[in-house]
This record gives structure tokens, sequence and C-alpha cells, in this order.
């Protein structure tokens, strides 16, 4: 039998692809009028920070009220050099304001339209607007927790690669490999440098992008319209984390850890459970076990997101600094271990706040 979060899931999925149909027909009509008004739309604050060389444009969804883990995420940014600029998806109250001015530069608000592809492109239009022309750009959402290590090793990545377009995690579709160009950068985390933010393939793709508030067209036109547009147009770039990478740590590690990583391992798919479970249960030191494993490991990061089916791999042997918020059931199952690993010490505690947080998201089983 189908479980019953499938089911949703798919639904869900279809609803929005018949909601796109029109879409495509009355959005550009509606970017043109929007971008008529633009930046009177905006609604724009300053905070206590000044400008530098690197902008963090940093795009929020909490109309509740700022998060204290949104706090660390601008704390996090300012203290690593750069000056944040924060855009809401809506009205901000003056507290969450008031709190959070000493790590933020300028606070926007803007009309709920778009989701983050709509909140970054207006972020980089005022960047334009002003004259900012920074040596790096970093583009991140809400959607995830960051940082939750101590020692985030991510954004030096991000300014010691080579490449002029970074993402946090490169996602390919089997049987494809991490290879530059190849694949996506997920939209939660990107890094570009001066170079590209100049280039004229850059400003186009902003220039020409329709938003949309709806997830197909966001997903086409943002996540992947933004990474295949400027692989495309062969802009070096480097995906810091990805399943070969991850698959690479893994296959470094001794046969304690790899029984960690399976224990820690979180599935939606039975048959895979099943099978990291028999894997658990054979003894110590058995024949071939070390490759039976990781030929597991492999097929479950190809499965699903690696990062998310294997968390605790994913933090602590490839230095992943975030957390997945969504509600999708790989998500939720993934939160669960990482709670769990918390609480055995063989993940760094983020902190009671964002602890907190995690558990208010992650109902038990």
């Amino acid at each position: 039998m189908i479980p019953l979060w499938k089911l949703k899931r798919e639904w869900a999925s279809l609803k929005q692809q018949c909601q796109a149909l029109p879409e495509r027909w009355i959005g550009p009509s509606r970017q043109r009028r929007l971008d008529a008004r633009f930046p009177a739309d905006c609604r724009v604050q300053d905070g206590d920070q000044v400008m530098v060389g690197k902008v963090a444009v940093f795009l929020v969804f909490q109309p509740g009220g700022l998060s204290e883990s949104c706090r660390q995420t601008c704390h996090h940014l300012a203290a690593s050099g750069y000056a944040v600029l924060l855009v809401a998806n809506h009205a901000l109250r003056e507290a969450d304001v008031l709190r959070l001015r000493p790590a933020v530069w300028r606070f926007v608000e803007r009309p709920n339209f778009g989701y983050d592809f709509g909140g970054y492109r207006d972020g980089i239009r005022l960047l334009q607007h002003w004259g900012v022309d920074p040596d790096h750009v970093v583009m991140l959402n809400d959607s995830i927790w960051y940082p939750v290590v101590p020692h985030d090793a991510l954004l030096p990545a991000m300014e010691a690669s080579p490449a002029s377009f970074t993402g946090a995690f490169r996602f390919v579709d089997v049987p494809g490999s991490d290879a530059e160009h190849a694949g996506i950068f997920l939209s939660y985390f990107f890094h570009f440098k001066q170079s590209l933010w100049r280039s004229d393939v850059f400003r186009r793709y902003w220039a020409d992008y329709v938003c949309s508030s709806n997830k197909v067209l966001t997903v086409k036109r943002g996540e992947r319209g933004f990474s295949r547009t400027l692989m495309g147009a062969g802009v070096p770039s480097e995906g810091i984390h990805s399943r070969d990478r991850l698959m690479a740590c893994l296959r470094g590690l001794p046969e304690d850890e790899l029984r960690k990583v399976l224990d820690y391992a979180a599935y939606t798919d039975e048959p895979l459970q099943r099978r990291g479970d028999a894997l658990l249960a054979e003894p110590v030191g058995a024949a071939g076990w070390r490759d039976r494993a990781l030929e597991h490991l492999l097929a479950a990061a190809e499965r699903r997101n690696p990062v998310s089916t294997l968390c605790y791999a994913a933090i602590r042997w490839m230095g992943v600094p975030y957390l997945k918020k969504n509600a999708g059931e790989l998500q939720v199952r993934m939160r669960r271990q990482y709670l769990r690993a918390v609480q055995a010490g063989d993940l760094p505690d983020p902190g009671e706040a964002v602890l907190a947080e995690v558990r208010g998201r992650t109902p038990t089983a």
C-alpha cells in the first residue's frame, strides 16, 4: 500500500503543475507591472552594520516573527565579514528589527510574491540600484538552520574556490557525476564573485527573470534555471558539497564509523531500510561487510538527497554546516536522526535555541 504521506506529496505536486499552466501566460505582463513600481514597493530600513566588500542577501519568510536562529545566522554572516541585506517577504515587526539591527546592514520588506527567487531578485536589483559592487556575494534563505556546527568551513571554501559561481550542494541526477557544469546548485545557498556579479549573463538572467508564486515555475525558472543559465554559459562552477564528495569521505572511514553512518541514516524506502538494518545486525568484522555497506550507502545516496539521507555523515565527515527545515517526510526522518546523534554526543550541539526549533518541526514517529 502506498503511504499516505507519499499520496499527499504527489497530489500537491499535481495541483501545482495544473496551476502553472495559466501562470505561463499571465506572468510576463504581471512582472512588467511589478518592475514599473520597483523599488517603491520595497520598504528599506538601515541596520547598524556598515557596507563592506562582501554582501549576504538573506531571504526570510517568518511573518509570525523572526526566530532566534535567524538572528544567529545574521550574526554569523556579520562575523564572517558580510554586510547582511535581510530581505523579508512580509512586514517586519519593530521588535525584530531592533533585535537584529546590530548584525544587519539593511532590512528590506517586499510583497510576498515569487518565493525565494522573487526575494533574491529584488535584493540583487536593489544592490545594483544602489551602485554596490561587492567582491563576494552570498545568497541564502531561511529554509535551513545555519550554522549548526561551531566551525563553519563552507564560506571559506566558497571564497577560496577558483570558481566564480559556487553552491553549497551540487545536485546531479543518477548516473551523473560531480563535474563542473553538471547538475544544479540547490537554491538555499549560493556564492558568486565580483567577476560574475559584473558579467552580462548574470545581469541578463535577473533582468529577464519572471517571478511566480507557483512552486513548479519557481523551481524551473529559479533553482534550475539559474544554475543552468550560468553553467550553460561556461561560468566556472563548484559545488562544495555533493553526492560524490560525500561518498569519497565514506570510503575513507573505518568500520565503526560506517556503522554509525548506517545507524543514523534516514530512509523513506522500506527495502533500503531493511537492508540497512540487516547490515547493522551483522557481526563486527564480517567478511565483505565494508564493501556491502558502501554499496548500500551509495544506493541510498542515489535514491534520495544524500545530505538528508546521510545527515550524520554529511555534517560529521563532509563538513555540512546546515540542516533543512522543510516538512517533507525524508527531512522529518532526517531530523529525528539528527536529534539522536546530538543527544548521543556524536554531532555538535547547535545550542538550545536551534535545538528547540528543530524539535518543534520534528513530530515524533
